[in-house]
């Protein structure tokens, strides 16, 4: 059934002009029909954006123009919105609504109609597949270029029997999983939807975290696996009043997008007290499709981010003098194969900044290996924010503090929060004059223009000066250092 809708899907893209190359960007949330849309276009040849439907206008903007979208998919809710991103982006000609008929639209539901004789899948699996984006390990957002062979050995590498307890469907077993975590995220793409789709699972959509869904969601369906990150992590732990029996069929807690931490994963296992329990780390990189390591599956060394999965290498290189170290020594990790990106998305100088010619791919992460071979992080390098697993770009932040007409300049950075991992704070100096311009007012100004997630939650300090090393650039670390001795 599916593999004939996305036939008539990739069909009638075809048929209204859509070609090889061109782009489609999904702002959507979960929905049955997502995966529908995903793989009609990228059958046909069509590279797919992954949108935060979340965002604001202006940073869906962004996204589309960086990637030259031709065409959106949406749904119905978002109508408004939707139009009005096509009337921003020039290269937008069509959006695509799944919802009933509506003027100026394409009703998805009438492209399904199609008779699907168009429908010509010659994709070579080099050919990109999808484009999430990513901060990588500095600046602003980029589009990841994942192709259909580094999703594709990615499934497979994160599937392998040495490394997950999922089964194949047979005619007496089908994995259960509750589809929460956003498909536009890489998690949500691979870890769910696509590893889903190759174990024959039965995936249950939910469109948002909404507590009470989840739950009743849970006990509906009866999970066999429960994808999480440490914000839900923490709501099973605190949850009053669990209905332990919904959960009898759970063999894994797959938690992933930021670090869990031993004493969650403990408290975890003895909140559900089920001998046979996994609580399960996975860690990676958008830019690795995403998954480079998971922890065992006996539950051995919980507080590390895992080891190495199938085909995939990685060393620890010193921060100073680049040479590789051995076990139990702190640098920057590195890793390497099949899932690893193409590149960013027109973008050569960023992708030569986070590849090397040898073809290994700077994580931005402090990190160190056992004699074990399992991992640990350390510590970010890179500038990213991760705030209930989604990433926060501080420039992207700066950039906007930086046009209010009171600031000079501007740093950001993210502070721990219990409950959604990280907070953007921000480090402002004013232009002299403005001192009377209030902390209230500038994050009103910045968080009128993000998306909830990146919003100034962290609190904003003002300063004279910040500290910048001999070449001017801002010593991040020297930030989070004061802060964490004014706490």
């Amino acid at each position: 059934m599916l593999g004939h809708l996305i036939r008539k899907c990739g069909s009638a893209l075809t048929r209204a002009g859509y070609k090889k190359g061109d782009v489609m960007a999904i702002i959507s949330p979960n929905v049955p029909e997502f995966p529908v849309a995903l793989l009609g276009a990228a059958s046909v040849g069509m590279p797919v954006a992954l949108v935060n439907p979340t965002f604001t206008p202006e940073e869906i903007a962004r996204q589309l123009t960086s990637v030259g979208a031709s065409v959106i998919f949406g749904v119905a809710p978002m109508a408004e919105m939707l139009q009005k991103m096509a009337q921003m982006c020039p290269s937008v000609h069509q959006v695509i609504l799944l919802g009933p008929p509506q003027e100026g639209f394409v009703c998805f539901q009438q492209m399904l109609q199609d008779s699907g004789d168009l429908f010509n899948d010659n994709v070579d699996v080099k050919d990109t597949f999808i484009l999430p984006h990513s901060s990588g390990t500095t600046g602003l957002p980029k589009s990841v270029m994942l192709t259909h062979a580094n999703v594709g050995v990615n499934v497979s590498q994160n599937i392998h029997p040495r490394t997950s307890k999922n089964q194949m469907a047979t005619d007496q077993y089908q994995e259960i999983h509750i589809c929460l975590l956003p498909f536009f995220h890489s998690y949500g793409i691979t870890g769910m939807l696509n590893i889903g789709f190759d174990l024959g699972a039965k995936l249950v959509t939910l469109p948002r975290l909404d507590v009470p869904s989840y739950l009743k969601a849970i006990e509906d369906h009866k999970p066999t696996l429960l994808h999480i990150v440490p914000t839900l992590a923490q709501l099973f732990i605190k949850h009053p009043a669990l209905k332990m029996e919904n959960f009898e069929r759970v063999h894994t807690l797959f938690s992933s997008a930021a670090p869990l931490g031993a004493q969650t994963a403990n408290n975890l296992l003895g909140k559900f007290n089920k001998p046979d329990l996994l609580v399960q780390e996975g860690y990676g990189l958008t830019e690795m499709s995403p998954g480079a390591m998971q922890t065992p599956l006996n539950n051995d060394h919980l507080g590390s981010c895992g080891r190495l999965i199938s085909r995939t290498k990685a060393k620890i290189v010193d921060l100073e003098s680049g040479k590789t170290l051995g076990p139990n020594q702190q640098g920057e990790l590195y890793m390497t194969g099949p899932q690893v990106m193409k590149g960013y998305w027109n973008n050569p100088q960023a992708t030569k900044e986070m590849i090397g010619e040898d073809g290994w791919l700077r994580s931005g992460d402090v990190a160190y290996y056992d004699e074990g071979g399992n991992f640990y992080i350390v510590d970010r390098l890179k500038e990213l924010i991760k705030v209930k697993g989604l990433q926060v770009a501080p420039a992207e932040l700066e950039d906007i503090l930086s046009g209010h007409p009171a600031v000079v300049e501007a740093a950001v950075i993210g502070i721990p929060d219990e409950h959604a991992g990280e907070l953007p704070r921000a480090y402002v100096v004013r232009k002299p004059g403005m001192e009377s311009v209030s902390d209230a007012e500038i994050r009103t100004y910045v968080d009128s223009k993000v998306s909830s997630h990146k919003q100034i939650k962290g609190g904003i300090e003002f300063c004279d000066a910040l500290p910048k090393n001999n070449l001017g650039k801002v010593l991040r670390r020297e930030l989070r250092s004061q802060y964490a001795q004014a706490k």
